[in-house]
C-alpha cells in the first residue's frame, strides 16, 4: 500500500506438473483500458513477488486442484459437466504453461500456483470455483500471444505527486469484468475497477447524476450487473467480492471495504435504472462484510463506533477514503432498499466517521490514514470527493467542512520558512533547516551575490526538513527556498547567512 508500511508480499513460485491436452480456449478481442485514479490508488504500490522454493511444497502438502474438483462433484456441489469443464481448463492451462518461456511462463505459472495453493488450504470452495477458473481461463488465453500490457506513464514530474496511474487494465471482448496485470501474479480480477465501470454506466442513465461523459447504454449496464453477479461468492454466510492475489502481507482470498461498498452502490443504481430487484437483493446479501470482523469481514472497533477496513487482512490500517466510500455505498443501498438493518449498520459506523473526518485534516493538506502520512495528490482529491458524498447524503458538517477545506488546500501554497543553518564553516557540511506546512517539492538554491552556487531538490513532508550543503568558501550567501506543493502552488522564502572560513 503506497501510503502505509506493510509487510513483504506472500511469495509465490510455480511448479512443473504433468499436463494433458485440452481444447483451446475461445479467444476474445482484448482491450487495454486507460487507468482509473480511484481504483489505482486503492491498490497502489504492489511489488512483483520473488521466486521462492517452498510455496510449491506447501501447496503439494494439502488437497490438489483435481482432487478438490472430484470431491465437490461427489458431494453434489458441482455437476458432472462442470467438473469435466473445469478439469479440462486446468489441464489445458498446464499444457500451455509448459510451452511458454520467460515472463509469459512465469505469469501463467503464478496463476496456476495460486489456484493450487487455494486448493491446498481447502479454500477452493464450490462458490469460488467459477470465479477463479474464469480467471485461469483468461490468463491461459492471454499469455501465449497477447501483447504484454503496459500502463500509460506520466511525464517525469518529480514534484507533482502521483496522479493515480497504476497497472495496465485489460478487458476481453464484451465481457464486463476488468482485469489488471500485477507483475509476478498474472492477470487478476480487478473488482473495484469492474464496479467503478458499472457505476459509470448506471450514472449515464440516471438524470439526477447530471451530464456524463458516456451515453446511456442499458444493454451494457445489464451486462455489467450480471458481471458483478458472476463474481459474487459465499463467504462466512454472506456474499462478498474477493481478491485472489497476495498483497501487502495478505493471503487470498481477501476482501476490501472500499470495493464491497462500491459493489453495493453499483447494484443499487443498477436496480434503479433497470428495475430488476434481484440486483438490490444481491446487495442486501453483501452487507454482511460490514457486520463481520476480520478476516471474514472488515468491521473493527473505533473510538465511538465501528470502522470499515480497506483490507480485511490489515486491522491496524485505517484508510480514510476507503471508510468514507464504504459508507456512501452502504447508505445508497439502505435508502433504496428501505433496509432498517443496513441503516443501523450505517448509523453506527457514521458516528465514527464523523469523529475521524477532522482527523484527516493536517491544517494544510489531508492524511491518507488515521495517524498516518500525508496523502499524495490523487488520494487528497479522492478523500475530498468521498467526503463530499457523505456531506450530500447526511448534511454532516464534519464532512462538508472538511471537504471544503481540502478543496481550499489545492489552491493554497505551502507555508515555508528557513529556520536555521549550521554549522557555517567553509568546506564543512551545513544543515539547512526548513519548516513546511505540507508535503512539497522543495528546491534550495544557494546564491553568492547573483550567482547560484548550489541547487538541491527534495520532496519533504510537513514539519521540519533538512538539506545538507557544503559551503565552498567563506563569505555571505543567500539561502533561497521554493516550496511547490503537490497541486503546483509555489511559495518562496529566503535567508541570508555568513560562512566563516
Amino acid at each position: 500500500m503506497s501510503q502505509a508500511n506493510v509487510s513483504s508480499l506472500i511469495l509465490i513460485c510455480a511448479c512443473t506438473v504433468l499436463a494433458a491436452s485440452a481444447p483451446a480456449a475461445r479467444a476474445d478481442a482484448v482491450r487495454l483500458l486507460p487507468p482509473d485514479p480511484a481504483t489505482d490508488l486503492a491498490l497502489a504500490g504492489l511489488k512483483a513477488p520473488r521466486a521462492c522454493a517452498g510455496a510449491t511444497a506447501s501447496a503439494a502438502a494439502g488437497p490438489t486442484v483435481l482432487g478438490t474438483l472430484a470431491r465437490l462433484e461427489r458431494a453434489g456441489a458441482l455437476s458432472a459437466s462442470d467438473h469435466d469443464r473445469y478439469e479440462a481448463d486446468y489441464r489445458h492451462a498446464r499444457v500451455v504453461r509448459d510451452r511458454l518461456g520467460g515472463l509469459r511462463k512465469r505469469e501463467l505459472s503464478a496463476v496456476i500456483a495460486a489456484l493450487q495453493k487455494l486448493a491446498a488450504r481447502r479454500l477452493l470452495t464450490a462458490a469460488r470455483v467459477p470465479v477463479v477458473f474464469m480467471q485461469l481461463r483468461r490468463n491461459t488465453e492471454f499469455w501465449p500471444s497477447r501483447a504484454i500490457p503496459r500502463a500509460p506513464q506520466p511525464k517525469v514530474r518529480p514534484c507533482a505527486g502521483k496522479a493515480g496511474l497504476g497497472g495496465a487494465r485489460v478487458m476481453f471482448g464484451e465481457d464486463p469484468v476488468v482485469f489488471q496485470w500485477y507483475p509476478g501474479q498474472g492477470l487478476q480480477i480487478q473488482q473495484l475497477a469492474t464496479f467503478g465501470r458499472a457505476n459509470a454506466l448506471a450514472n449515464a442513465c440516471r438524470p439526477e447524476a447530471g451530464p456524463q461523459s458516456i451515453p446511456c447504454d442499458r444493454a451494457k449496464l445489464q451486462a455489467a450487473m450480471e458481471g458483478i453477479r458472476s463474481l459474487a461468492v459465499e463467504r462466512s454466510g454472506f456474499v462478498a467480492w474477493e481478491y485472489y492475489f497476495a498483497f501487502g502481507g495478505g493471503r487470498p482470498p481477501w476482501v476490501s471495504g472500499l470495493a464491497q461498498g462500491t459493489a453495493l452502490q453499483a447494484l443499487t443504481r443498477g436496480t434503479q435504472v433497470l428495475g430488476d430487484p434481484s440486483y438490490l437483493e444481491l446487495a442486501r446479501r453483501g452487507v454482511g462484510v460490514f457486520t463481520h470482523a476480520p478476516p471474514a469481514g472488515v468491521r473493527v472497533s473505533g473510538r465511538v463506533g465501528p470502522h470499515f477496513l480497506l483490507y480485511s487482512f490489515s486491522r491496524g490500517l485505517r484508510v480514510f477514503n476507503a471508510f468514507f466510500q464504504a459508507l456512501n455505498g452502504l447508505y445508497d443501498y439502505a435508502q433504496a432498499a428501505n433496509d432498517d438493518a443496513a441503516r443501523g449498520v450505517f448509523a453506527a459506523a457514521e458516528r465514527e466517521a464523523r469523529r475521524e473526518a477532522p482527523l484527516a485534516d493536517t491544517g494544510a493538506w489531508s492524511r491518507y490514514s488515521l495517524g498516518g502520512a500525508e496523502s499524495d495528490l490523487g488520494y487528497h482529491k479522492l478523500v475530498r470527493d468521498f467526503l463530499r458524498g457523505l456531506c450530500s447524503r447526511t448534511g454532516g458538517q464534519a464532512y462538508c467542512a472538511t471537504a471544503d477545506k481540502f478543496t481550499g488546500y489545492l489552491r493554497e501554497g505551502t507555508r515555508v520558512r528557513v529556520v536555521g543553518a549550521a554549522p557555517l564553516r567553509a568546506g564543512r557540511p551545513a544543515r539547512v533547516r526548513v519548516l513546511l506546512s505540507k508535503v512539497s517539492c522543495v528546491t534550495l538554491r544557494v546564491r553568492r551575490g547573483a550567482r547560484v552556487v548550489s541547487t538541491i531538490v527534495r520532496v519533504l513532508p510537513r514539519g521540519q526538513g533538512v538539506f545538507f550543503w557544503r559551503p565552498p568558501r567563506g563569505g555571505g550567501y543567500t539561502l533561497a527556498v521554493n516550496a511547490r506543493d503537490l497541486a503546483g502552488n509555489d511559495t518562496r522564502a529566503e535567508r541570508s547567512v555568513r560562512v566563516r572560513r
